[in-house]
């Protein structure tokens, strides 16, 4: 629990061009090792990125999901750090956007 607890505090303040590139990055990483590690079911990259950010967001449609073990250790392996990493990178979206709205809003009084 302490690893991800730091895990998470590193990632929140790491500067937003290291975390853009860190989850294009990881967010590669899963669409190939998926792809690989299930070619019947994720028979194309395409299918596989769409697979990934289906499960990175929680949408998770069903279309597509993992039958191996192999696959379905991988798939949670990507619960655990891509939806956290969704999270982290949404609420420095939403932060900058309040602070560009803040700064902008106290200059005109």
């Amino acid at each position: 629990m302490h690893f991800f607890l730091r895990l998470g505090l590193n990632l929140i303040k790491m500067s937003n061009l290291t975390l853009f590139v860190s989850t294009i990055v990881f967010t590669f990483f899963c669409t190939v090792t998926i792809y690989l590690i299930e070619p019947t079911t994720f028979n194309s990259l395409l299918n596989a990125f769409y697979f990934v950010l289906t499960t990175f967001t929680t949408v998770g449609y069903g279309d597509f999901s993992p039958v191996t073990t192999a696959g379905k250790l991988f798939s949670i392996f990507m619960y655990l750090f891509g939806i956290g990493l969704v999270g982290i990178v949404l609420g420095k979206i939403i932060d900058e956007l309040y602070q560009s709205r803040s700064h902008h809003y106290y200059r005109l009084e």
